[in-house]
C-alpha cells in the first residue's frame, strides 16, 4: 500500500511539469523513503516480542485466581492395558490452601487432603482413621498412587516469583504458535530445578511441560489440552502426566466442573473437617 501510494506522487509531480527523472532516480526515490521508515520503525518491531518475564506474567495472571471449585476425574492408566478412575471435588483459596475430597471409587471415597499456608500437608485414609502429615521423602509419593506428586501440591503456582527464563524459540505445537520458554529455579528447595514450557502465544495458557531434575535428568511430562474459556481465561481442562521415572504408568486428569471466585466457608481449610468433622 505504501509502495503504491510513492508511486503516485511521483507520477503526479511528473504529470505537474517537473522535469522527467531517469529509471535510475525514480527508483531512489521509492527506496529512501522506504528505508527510512524500516529504520524508524525497527525499535518497535523488536520490542513486538515479549520479554521472558513478560511470557510469565501473563501466563500467572491467566492462571490463577482468587478462590475456586472443581470437579474432577483422574485415571490412572497402567502399561497391561488396566486403568484405575477415581473422582474428586476441590476447593482452593489463592496460592497456599486447598482441600480435596475422593467421591468414588467406593473403596477411595472418603480420602481427603488438605494443604495450608508454608506448605503444610495432611492426608485422611478413612481405613487409617487419622490424618497423616505429609512431609521428608513423602513428598515424593504419589497422590492416590498416581502420578500427581504431594511435592506437585506443594508448589507455588507463580512461575514468575519462582524461576528465571530465557525464550529459547518459538515453534507451532498441535496448531497453535507457542513461545518455548526454559525456565531455571531461584531457590534450590523448589521441586523442579529446571522447566521447559511451551507457551500458547495468544491464549496465555502452557501446552506442555518438561520438568527436570539439577542434573538435568527429565523428570516429567505434562500436556495440556481441551483449553476452554472460563470467565475471560483460557484454562486447560486436561492434563496427562507422564512420569519419566515411573515407566508402567500415565495419568489423566479431567475437569468434569469448575468454578471461579467462589465464596467457600471457613471451615473447609481444617483438620476438623479433613477428618470428616462438621
Amino acid at each position: 500500500m505504501r509502495r503504491r501510494f510513492m508511486k503516485t506522487l511521483t507520477l503526479d509531480h511528473r504529470n505537474a511539469g517537473s522535469p522527467s527523472r531517469t529509471p535510475s532516480r525514480e527508483k531512489g526515490t521509492l527506496i529512501w523513503p522506504l528505508t527510512l521508515l524500516l529504520i524508524m520503525l525497527a525499535p518497535a518491531i523488536a520490542s513486538a516480542q515479549p520479554t521472558p518475564e513478560e511470557i510469565l506474567q501473563r501466563v500467572d495472571t491467566n492462571m490463577t485466581f482468587s478462590t475456586g471449585r472443581m470437579t474432577a476425574k483422574m485415571t490412572i492408566n497402567y502399561r497391561n492395558g488396566v486403568s484405575r478412575e477415581m473422582e474428586f471435588n476441590s476447593w482452593s483459596e489463592g496460592t497456599d490452601r486447598s482441600f480435596l475430597e475422593f467421591t468414588s471409587p467406593a473403596r477411595d471415597a472418603g480420602s481427603r487432603f488438605l494443604r495450608l499456608e508454608g506448605d503444610r500437608m495432611w492426608i485422611f485414609i478413612p481405613r487409617v482413621g487419622k490424618s497423616i502429615r505429609i512431609q521428608g521423602h513423602m513428598l515424593r509419593q504419589g497422590l492416590m498412587g498416581s502420578d500427581f506428586s504431594y511435592g506437585d501440591a506443594s508448589e507455588n503456582p507463580s512461575m514468575v516469583d519462582d524461576y528465571t527464563a530465557v525464550i529459547e524459540r518459538e515453534e507451532t505445537l498441535d496448531g497453535r504458535p507457542t513461545w518455548v520458554l526454559y525456565l531455571t529455579a531461584k531457590r534450590p528447595d523448589l521441586a523442579y530445578q529446571s522447566l521447559r514450557l511451551w507457551i500458547d502465544a495468544e491464549r496465555w495458557v502452557p501446552l506442555k511441560e518438561e520438568q527436570f531434575a539439577k542434573s538435568g535428568k527429565l523428570l516429567k511430562t505434562s500436556l495440556l489440552g481441551d483449553i476452554r474459556l472460563i470467565d475471560g481465561r483460557w484454562y486447560p481442562m486436561r492434563i496427562e502426566l507422564n512420569n519419566a521415572l515411573q515407566a508402567d504408568t500415565s495419568t489423566v486428569m479431567e475437569i468434569i466442573d469448575f468454578e471461579m471466585d467462589v465464596e467457600i466457608p471457613e471451615r473447609i481449610f481444617t483438620l476438623r473437617n479433613l477428618e470428616g468433622g462438621s
